[in-house]
């Protein structure tokens, strides 16, 4: 990976960053990218992932984060919930490219035009799963 504020290649740019005495949060803020984008590559990743799974403690680990559930690993601070970076920008409007892109298909149902048949069978007549095919061969 490179770092974009030297322009050198890094294997686990978390660890590059201290030397600039930057935060991943404000790095990612700074360049756009997503708070979830990993700073390092898929092989450490996954170098780390075994390392978990072949830990003595793993499931022990799994059995308190069930049990506790995600309320101990928030940390303090500013949520950024008003933040939106340039990758979750671009995904939002390639989404609503497909969605306006989609032609209106008819309830079978209730004979209504709409272009989100499984929203529209959930509310309005309160099918909780709906499988298309299914539904259309059966009307």
């Amino acid at each position: 990976m490179q770092c974009l504020i030297c322009k050198k290649h890094y294997r686990h740019l978390g660890s590059h960053l201290k030397a600039h005495k930057v935060l991943s949060r404000d790095y990612k803020m700074e360049f756009g990218l997503d708070l979830n984008y990993p700073l390092m590559e898929d092989e450490i990743i996954e170098k780390k992932q075994k390392a978990f799974w072949n830990h003595p403690n793993c499931k022990t680990i799994i059995k308190n984060l069930k049990k506790n559930g995600k309320k101990h690993r928030f940390k303090k601070g500013k949520a950024n919930r008003d933040y939106f970076s340039r990758q979750s920008l671009d995904r939002f409007m390639d989404n609503l490219h497909e969605i306006n892109s989609k032609k209106p298909i008819n309830c079978p149902v209730c004979n209504l035009k709409t272009k989100h048949l499984g929203s529209h069978l959930f509310n309005a007549h309160g099918l909780l799963t709906v499988d298309k095919n299914k539904l259309l061969k059966k009307i």
